[in-house]
């Protein structure tokens, strides 16, 4: 590899770097710029001459960063944020402060987290901006290299030097659809072994490793464990057909609206959805409550603007959510 002169290197550069790594598209990096594409081409060409690298290859329509662009992006990331804590002059002021985080968003965290933080913001720091980023199996690695600022999930999510701050509280519940012909209130064993299930991929492996009293319900085997029959059972024609996986809670709920399938899911994300067209039942059956708060990597506390982001939200967070009415349980 080329020896840097780094006097010489163009430090704009380093944002392009950092805005192909976040979009792995030029034209999407030079949106987020406001530079254009041709640019955008010019300025790579210049950082693979400066640092010897190819730094992206491009692959099924987009670019893929090379295993140097990649440690590069983690460490020019952090130095630009250091960078800019020892250029400001003044503590962090949320009613004036301009400033964009990117936080990893799945359909919970989308539906009911981020509205009401989101709202609550723009009263208190208008100028603070969130960029959203799709939840990947990837993401809490992101964090972990600077990519992504915060995710919300349980402490079980957290990984490396992650830490966790918890913010809410939710609760289990099982969705049929209305006019369901075996599951109605109040929710049985019985019913639940005569019915039909979707189980959420990542709502097993967020949940069922902390509480492995409902990780029977999220067996992806033959056998759902008490609540459903064999995924493949043909003993009876009245018994459960094949199960659904699947890797979205709101897709889960919306096949359960319009099937005779059932899923078990978070209260909150089930209120979210139509309740027109759907049942929300308390399970007959332990569940333990589930936790969820924020992750993200300790150096971003650095940050004047993202500790009190993070400060500000742990001390909103009882207002902002508000514990949900239990639903009548079975004893």
């Amino acid at each position: 590899m080329n020896t840097i002169h780094f006097k010489n290197l163009d430090l704009n550069l380093l944002r392009v770097l950092l805005a192909l790594l976040d979009n792995r598209s030029v034209s999407r990096a030079a949106a987020e710029l406001s530079l254009t594409p041709s640019a955008v081409s010019h300025a790579l060409g210049r950082l693979r001459t400066a640092l010897g690298d190819p730094l992206f290859e491009r692959h099924g329509g987009g670019l893929t960063p090379t295993a140097y662009a990649l440690e590069a992006g983690r460490r020019v990331r952090q130095s630009m944020q250091q960078l800019r804590d020892a250029l400001n002059r003044e503590a962090f002021d949320p009613g004036t402060a301009e400033q964009e985080f990117v936080v990893g968003a799945g359909s919970y965290t989308a539906v009911v987290i981020l509205p009401r933080i989101i709202d609550w913001l723009s009263k208190v720091a208008p100028g603070v901006r969130f960029r959203m980023r799709r939840l990947e199996d990837q993401s809490r690695d992101d964090v972990e290299h600077g990519r992504i600022d915060l995710l919300v999930g349980t402490p079980a999510s957290l990984s490396g030097r992650l830490e966790w701050r918890p913010i809410t509280v939710d609760e289990m519940v099982w969705i049929a659809r209305r006019g369901h012909p075996t599951v109605c209130e109040p929710l049985t064993m019985a019913m639940l072994g005569e019915v039909r299930h979707v189980i959420i991929e990542k709502f097993n492996r967020a949940i069922s490793a902390e509480y492995p009293e409902v990780r029977r319900f999220f067996d992806e085997g033959r056998e759902l464990g008490d609540a459903t029959r064999a995924a493949t059972d043909t003993a009876g024609p009245r018994g459960p057909g094949a199960g659904v996986i699947a890797t979205d809670t709101m897709h889960a709920i919306a096949i359960a609206a319009q099937s005779d399938f059932v899923t078990l899911t978070l209260h909150g994300l089930a209120e979210a959805f139509p309740t027109g067209s759907i049942q929300i039942l308390a399970p007959p059956h332990p569940t333990p409550p589930i936790e969820l708060g924020l992750i993200f990597h300790p150096n971003r506390l650095r940050d004047s603007g993202f500790k009190w982001l993070v400060s500000a939200l742990a001390e909103a967070a009882p207002a902002l959510f508000q514990p949900k009415a239990q639903l009548r349980r079975i004893a």
